[in-house]
C-alpha cells in the first residue's frame, strides 16, 4: 500500500500507516455508537422531579445535563444538589438518559468515573426503584431525580426542561 524506497520513506511510511489505522479505529468506533438501538417507550415521560422547598422551576437541557453529570454542585439559592438515579440496567433509567438528557448511558457513566476517581466527590445516590426515588427526592433538600409517568399529589417539584 505504502511505496518506501529509504529509511526516511519507512519513518513517513509508519506515521501514515499509524494515521490510516486511527482515522479507521476511529470510523469503526463512530458506526458501533450510531447503530445502537433503542426502544423507545413512548406510552410514558419520564419526569424530572426536584424536591418542594427547590426554587428553580424550569432548566435548559444544558443546566440538566452538568446536574447529572455531577458538575453543577448547588442550586441557584446555595443549597447543595444530590442527584438520585435509577440502577444502570433500569429501563427507566435509559429512557431518561436517551430522551431527556439526549446521552447514551456510558457518556454519563464515564464522567460519573471521572469524577469519582479523581477525588472530586462522590457519585450520584443510586436507588432501587421510582417509589423509593420519590420518596428520597421528596425529603432530600435539593434532591433531584426523575420517575416515569405523573406526580402523585405533588409531592414533589415537576421541573420543566427547555
Amino acid at each position: 500500500m505504502f511505496n518506501c524506497m529509504n529509511k526516511l520513506k519507512t519513518i513517513s511510511c509508519y506515521f501514515q500507516a499509524l494515521l490510516f489505522i486511527l482515522i479507521f479505529a476511529q470510523e469503526v468506533y463512530a458506526q458501533a455508537e450510531n447503530t445502537e438501538t433503542v426502544e423507545v417507550n413512548n406510552n410514558q415521560a419520564e419526569h424530572v422531579i426536584a424536591h418542594p422547598a427547590t426554587h428553580t422551576t424550569e432548566l435548559s437541557l444544558n443546566q440538566l445535563r452538568a446536574i447529572f453529570s455531577l458538575r453543577a454542585r448547588q442550586w441557584p439559592d446555595g443549597t447543595s444538589i444530590t442527584v438520585f438515579v435509577l440502577r444502570d440496567e433500569q429501563d427507566v433509567h435509559r429512557q431518561f438518559l436517551l430522551k431527556t438528557l439526549k446521552m447514551l448511558p456510558h457518556q454519563l457513566r464515564r464522567q460519573w468515573d471521572r469524577y469519582i476517581y479523581s477525588g472530586i466527590g462522590q457519585g450520584p445516590v443510586v436507588v432501587d426503584s421510582q417509589e423509593e426515588m420519590l420518596n428520597k427526592v421528596k425529603t432530600t433538600p435539593g434532591g433531584i431525580g426523575y420517575i416515569e409517568g405523573g406526580v402523585p399529589n405533588d409531592q414533589v417539584l415537576m421541573l420543566s426542561i427547555l
